[in-house]
């Protein structure tokens, strides 16, 4: 496995800090052990599928205790509270519902009214509306309002692995306290900013304790993802002589991370992926889809043209990404987490074609289908280009 090829080089912080001051003082993670203790967790961002997934498999935890289940776990909170400002889109099982506005006021004043003890944040995973479409993301609000809350004492950030960026000069496999990369937009500028905005409010409050669960492309055969997106074009957009390794996680095993963290004791920055690597080539193939190369200015238009709706590529820094690929390294999330993804990355993808009912790898049908829609593209294309005067 990639993530196994010993430790990774560490790439030092551009500013000569560690780049993930989260870990607290003894006092803090004696706060935190133990899990909730008594208090509710709070998931933010519940309309989201995820978030949704997430309150859910927490109110079962809650249900097996209330059972007397042998198997329930021994850190159960005592109330699950699931807080959006959209209605939820699945089910939330036993959780309770809250409506709020997650940008003002009203989120600190439910934290103290429902003895928050731990604070979720999931704006940021796909289906969320972690601030898409300008303004600051909804995560700065959640961690002022979680900082300013009397009784939270642990704050969960769900991250992205896209904060580290990509390129040929970075480590191979890089570790959480590697380099992060200038953010370069989208969702990975919004991880940044919230992701500061966290280490900020650590120092305020040394005794609330915090983990930041960074995590890989997230797929599920029932879930609209930027990556599983990317996939299901008829010709996978990619660029010329370059096949990129990448971790995928399956939304299962997202959940069960973001569930350990909150229930745990787990501080700091943790690196969430399936295990092994998976390259984009192999990836469209286990979703029968071929590749196709382009050049990078022309990967959204294309996938467009390809798929007939608005397909952008999973990442702000596609480009980077496609010719460098992004492997992290997922010693803490074993040992510190304790996780043991039930998906390896090749295993999501398998799981995302299937769900999806695509075709077969490379199947004759989808060769003929791809090849077809390209052409009309280059059509569509030449014709642009005669109508404006242009070459032909």
């Amino acid at each position: 496995m990639a993530g196994d090829a010993g430790r990774p080089t560490r790439g030092p912080h551009p500013h000569g800090r560690s780049p993930h001051p989260y870990p607290r003082p003894d006092q803090a993670r004696a706060v935190a052990a133990g899990g909730p203790g008594g208090g509710a967790v709070v998931v933010v961002g519940a309309a989201s599928p995820l978030g949704a997934a997430l309150a859910r498999r927490l109110a079962t935890d809650l249900a097996q205790v209330a059972r007397g289940d042998a198997s329930a776990s021994p850190l159960a909170p005592a109330r699950v509270v699931a807080v959006d400002v959209r209605l939820p889109a699945e089910d939330l099982g036993g959780a309770r519902w809250a409506r709020v506005d997650l940008r003002g006021p009203a989120l600190p004043r439910l934290l103290d009214a429902e003895d928050a003890a731990v604070v979720v944040d999931v704006t940021l995973l796909p289906g969320a509306r972690g601030g898409r479409g300008g303004g600051p993301p909804v995560g700065l609000h959640v961690v002022a309002a979680a900082q300013r809350a009397r009784g939270v004492r642990r704050l969960v950030l769900a991250s992205s692995t896209g904060v580290y960026g990509a390129s040929p000069r970075a480590p191979s496999v890089r570790g959480e306290d590697a380099e992060l990369a200038p953010p370069s937009g989208g969702a990975e500028r919004r991880a940044s900013e919230v992701e500061a905005a966290l280490r900020a409010a650590g120092r305020r409050r040394p005794d609330q304790a915090s983990a930041v669960l960074r995590l890989a492309d997230v797929v599920g055969p029932g879930l609209r993802t930027p990556l599983g997106d990317w996939l299901e074009v008829p010709a996978v957009p990619c660029l010329w002589g370059h096949d990129p390794r990448l971790q995928v996680l399956h939304a299962d095993d997202a959940v069960e991370a973001l569930r350990l963290a909150a229930l745990g004791d787990v501080t700091g920055v943790v690196n969430v992926a399936g295990e092994g690597v998976v390259t984009l080539q192999q990836a469209a193939a286990l979703c029968g889809r071929p590749v196709l190369p382009v050049p990078a200015a022309a990967l959204a238009v294309t996938a467009r043209a390809l798929s007939g709706r608005a397909v952008d590529p999973p990442w702000s820094d596609a480009a980077r990404v496609l010719r460098s690929g992004r492997v992290v390294d997922l010693a803490r999330m074993r040992a510190d987490l304790g996780l043991a993804p039930r998906w390896t990355s090749r295993g999501a993808v398998e799981d995302l074609a299937r769900g999806r009912g695509l075709a077969g790898p490379l199947s004759p049908e989808v060769r003929a289908a791809a090849a077809e829609r390209v052409g009309r593209a280059v059509r569509g294309a030449r014709g642009l280009l005669a109508a404006a005067g242009g070459p032909r």
